[in-house]
């Protein structure tokens, strides 16, 4: 499986869906900006990748966290 593949799937679980919805809010599903970077975190020592508080920062979609995430990986 693809390290994208990986962060879908963990995507999917910690959102608790079954589609990835780019366009969907993280606020949809019940994430505040800390359940974010925390979530952030947890890809960050699973990947050993770091992210820099100014790329997180604009993270509102599904989407964003998606891009960023791709940009490391």
């Amino acid at each position: 499986m693809s390290r994208i593949a990986e962060v879908e799937v963990l995507i999917k679980e910690k959102l608790k869906i079954d589609e990835i919805d780019r366009g969907a809010t993280l606020s949809t599903y019940g994430l505040d900006s800390l359940d974010v970077v925390e979530f952030i975190l947890e890809l960050e020592e699973k990947f050993d990748i770091s992210f820099e508080a100014e790329e997180t920062k604009d993270i509102k979609t599904v989407g964003d966290l998606l891009t960023v995430i791709e940009k490391k990986l």
